[in-house]
């Protein structure tokens, strides 16, 4: 982070010095000297215009009245009033009634059941008998003929063909590597430094009531002091130089030749053959065999089952309970309960609840003194005048260095 508020630093710097060349030339450093043969080391970078300075934490005391309101309390007190409750007793009286009993008799009563007669009928059935039957067929006789075929004979023919005879010659070829040359630059490297920052917490006085803050250690902190400049590798540029020779042979042209490069077969007529060739077909039936066939010859008679026919029969008798008739008598219905009155007596019941406010302590007010810890921030501290410095990157406040030395002496002083 220093390291790039530092380039940024830099770079307002030279801004606002070529800003000054430009409105007042008498004001204007010297240019550098031209460089002889051996160049002299560059010039040094102008010091930086502002930089990012921290201002630590601090804790004040605020003093401030609060006022305590009374306090009242909701309190419900019952109410009671006096009644008259009446006194009864319970008179139990037993009550008849008539009802009429049922007389059953016993009788004997049939059952049925369901059975299922087979039913047949005269059917009229086929006869069958076979016979043998010729069976035809065509078929194709070959026809043939006398036709003259030509003979054939092969022979050799030589082929030739033109080739390319390659030439060669000797040639000399550098042999080159690839070497790492390094390669150098000038960093700006941050210096630290550890520093003591104590560890508040609040705490609540049992007493009073009153939340203090209060100081219960210290804790170490590395923060950035400064930077120096550096002179590292940054890495290596690739180049190729030469090591030595080969001596490699390469190809120098070709030379045309004719050589033969084998034969071809070739086919010629030698003659002609007489030969018997198919030409034709002819048609001819003829009998190949029998077949069997199946024809009805008559008719037979014969019964066939054709269905089912129900049938209702008496399987048996049951006995059966039934109601030959009535007779009457009195019975027991229960007892009848009647709440009669016998007096009254007073009693003092319960009314409610009637509400009413008490107060319990009256209001008051009372001075508190807090502790405010007020943050650390990050500024930009311009080592000149202020105007025409612009917050640096992670800050949002310039200040002159007079200033940010007031605000860390009242922050220390704590």
């Amino acid at each position: 982070m220093s390291r790039f508020v530092y380039r940024w630093a830099s770079v307002g710097a030279l801004v606002v010095g070529l800003a000054g060349i430009a409105s007042a030339d008498d004001c204007a450093p010297p240019p550098c000297a031209p460089q002889p043969p051996c160049a002299p080391p560059p010039c040094a970078p102008p010091p930086p215009a502002c930089e990012c300075r921290d201002i630590p934490a601090r804790c004040e005391k605020v003093c401030r009245t609060v006022e305590v309101p009374a306090c009242t309390q909701e309190v419900c007190k019952p109410c009671y009033e006096q009644v008259q409750v009446p006194v009864c007793e319970t008179k139990c009286t037993p009550q008849y009634c008539e009802v009429e009993v049922p007389v059953y008799q016993c009788r004997e009563v049939p059952c049925y059941a369901q059975r299922a007669i087979p039913q047949y009928k005269d059917v009229e059935i086929p006869c069958y008998a076979t016979r043998e039957i010729p069976v035809y067929a065509q078929r194709n006789i070959p026809q043939y003929k006398d036709v003259e075929i030509p003979v054939y004979a092969q022979r050799q023919i030589p082929l030739y063909t033109t080739v390319k005879v390659p030439k060669f010659e000797n040639v000399c070829i550098p042999v080159t590597q690839t070497v790492n040359v390094p390669k150098f630059e000038t960093v700006c490297v941050p210096d630290y430094c550890e520093k003591q920052i104590p560890i508040t917490k609040q705490v609540c006085d049992p007493c009073s009531g009153e939340t203090r803050t209060v100081e219960c250690g210290f804790r170490t902190e590395t923060v950035q002091s400064g930077s120096h400049n550096e002179t590292r590798c940054a890495g290596f540029d690739q180049k190729t130089v030469q090591c030595g020779t080969r001596t490699e042979t390469r190809c120098a042209g070709f030379d045309e030749k004719t050589v033969p490069c084998g034969s071809r077969c070739e086919t010629y007529q030698s003659g002609v053959r007489t030969e018997k060739q198919f030409c034709s077909w002819k048609p001819e039936t003829y009998q190949c065999g029998t077949r069997t066939e199946t024809y009805q010859s008559g008719t037979r008679t014969e019964k066939q089952f054709c269905g089912w026919r129900s049938e209702t029969y008496q399987s048996g008798t049951r006995t059966e309970t039934f109601q030959a008739g009535v007779r009457k008598e009195k019975r027991f219905a229960g007892n009848k309960v009647e709440v009669v009155q016998t007096g009254t007596r007073c009693e003092q019941r319960f009314a409610g609840y009637k509400t009413e406010t008490v107060q319990v302590s009256p209001a008051t007010t009372r001075t508190v003194e807090e502790s405010v810890v007020i943050p650390g921030r990050r500024v930009t501290v311009a080592f000149a005048s202020k105007d025409d410095v612009q917050p640096l990157p992670g800050t949002t406040e310039v200040m002159s260095e007079q200033e940010w030395t007031e605000q860390v002496a009242k922050a220390n002083g704590r």
